[in-house]
C-alpha cells in the first residue's frame, strides 16, 4: 500500500490498496505523451505564439459554454501542442 493513501484504507472507493500501481501507471502514460521539445514554437513556421494563445482562449470559451469536463480541455490542448511540435 502506498503511504500517500494510507489514511483512506477504510474507504473502498479510494482503492488505496492499488494507489502505487495507479500512480506508477499515470507517470508512465504522462512520460509517453509529454512533448519531446519544450521550445517547439521556435521551429513553427505557420503558427506563432500569439495565434496559439488566441486558439487556446477560444477553446476555453467553448469548453465553458458546453460545460465540458476539464480533461477534455487538457487533452485538446495537449493534442494541439503535440501536432505543432511534429508538423
Amino acid at each position: 500500500m502506498a503511504p500517500i493513501d494510507k489514511e483512506n484504507t477504510h474507504i473502498p472507493e479510494e482503492v488505496s490498496y492499488y494507489a502505487k500501481e495507479i500512480f506508477d501507471n499515470e507517470i508512465q502514460i504522462e512520460k509517453k505523451y509529454t512533448l519531446e521539445c519544450k521550445d517547439y514554437m521556435k521551429n513553427q513556421n505557420d503558427v506563432n505564439e500569439k495565434m496559439r494563445a488566441i486558439l487556446i482562449d477560444w477553446l476555453i470559451d467553448v469548453h465553458l459554454k458546453f460545460k465540458l469536463v476539464e480533461e477534455t480541455l487538457f487533452l485538446c490542448i495537449n493534442l494541439i501542442d503535440r501536432f505543432l511540435e511534429k508538423v
